[in-house]
């Protein structure tokens, strides 16, 4: 049992370091495609920083046949983003957390469209299949089409298309962006296969220390592996909050649970259908899901009615999480 203790902190480590790095190189190419602050942060900064999730969500179904830590570990991560970096942000911006309409309506809306899919996909369905899958990956589409049809999108639509035709080449770039874009690509994959290998062990490990104590798994990761992967995000929206982004923080918190349940479960789910693999849902996935659209409908009123997001309600916040996290033992 120590050596699982001592793997799950070891491997969460790796995936922490590794995360950061996939980080900021997708956030510096993300400025040469021309991407707005609250785009950015809702795209790139979001999916580079929901990686972790997504590779144990990947690797706990597809190797080990258990969904529970996947979905554990997307909800947890999506109320420790939604709960807590949000209100530790409120304490490192340098000026009002003013979330801007843009956030709202567009991430805000998105997001309450993705908790409601979710929930019609858990009440109409103890077994998801390529069709469930199909819907999640669909709407994660359609995220991405109204993103670009904002702000930035001419001008990000042209350098991605450039981007794709020419390479790793660039030749209408200098020699010296060309190299330093390919070296932040290199340093992508690096960290990507590094979270991979790392999830692997972790996962494996949640499973033989969950077996030990006689804890369910969705328990361990909703609780220790989801804040031990929800750590690049902190870092992303608190490096944001400190630079007084204040969209590009909020953006990035709204925008990585989209990604986190449309693509970390659609993704692993379809994969699943492809080989066979069953997927069904516990009930204490839905009793942590029933959590995770409380917190959503109580984060979503305090930004909605002022769009500033004040010190008491961020201590309220984080009052919110420490009670859904000793909830979570209650289930034990």
């Amino acid at each position: 049992m120590l050596l699982s203790i001592l793997a799950i902190i070891a491997t969460s480590i790796a995936i922490w370091y590794a995360g950061e790095y996939f980080t900021q190189s997708s956030s510096k190419i993300g400025d040469y495609l021309g991407l707005s602050k609250s785009a950015r942060g809702a795209t790139l900064d979001a999916i580079s920083s929901s990686l972790p999730e997504l590779m144990i969500s990947l690797i706990s179904l597809l190797a080990f046949q258990e969904f529970s830590i996947g979905i554990g570990t997307i909800v947890g991560s999506a109320l420790f983003n939604i709960l807590v970096i949000p209100a530790i942000c409120v304490f490192l911006a340098p000026k009002p957390f003013k979330i801007s309409d843009e956030v709202i309506h567009r991430d805000g809306l998105f997001y309450n469209l993705t908790i409601i899919i979710l929930l019609t996909a858990i009440f109409f369905s103890k077994e998801w299949s390529a069709q469930t899958a199909i819907i999640f990956l669909g709407t994660y589409l359609l995220y991405l089409l109204e993103i670009c049809r904002h702000g930035s999108s001419s001008a990000y639509l042209k350098n991605l298309l450039e981007f794709f035709r020419h390479g790793p080449n660039l030749r209408r770039k200098k020699e010296k962006i060309r190299r330093r874009i390919e070296i932040e690509i290199g340093i992508m994959l690096l960290s990507l296969g590094i979270i991979a290998i790392s999830s692997y062990f972790l996962v494996e490990h949640v499973i033989i220390l969950s077996n030990s104590l006689g804890i369910p798994p969705i328990i361990l990761s909703f609780t220790l592996i989801a804040i031990a992967t929800s750590f690049p995000d902190l870092v992303v929206s608190a490096h944001d909050a400190k630079r007084g982004d204040i969209s590009g923080a909020s953006s990035n918190v709204f925008g990585s649970n989209i990604f986190d349940i449309l693509v970390g479960l659609g993704l692993p789910i379809l994969l699943a259908s492809l080989f066979g693999i069953p997927v069904t849902i516990s009930i204490e996935s839905m009793a942590l899901v029933f959590a995770l659209l409380a917190s959503t409908v109580i984060v979503l009123y305090i930004f909605a009615e002022k769009m500033t997001l004040t010190k008491p309600r961020a201590i309220m916040l984080l009052l919110i999480y420490s009670g859904l996290l000793a909830y979570s033992i209650f289930l034990i």
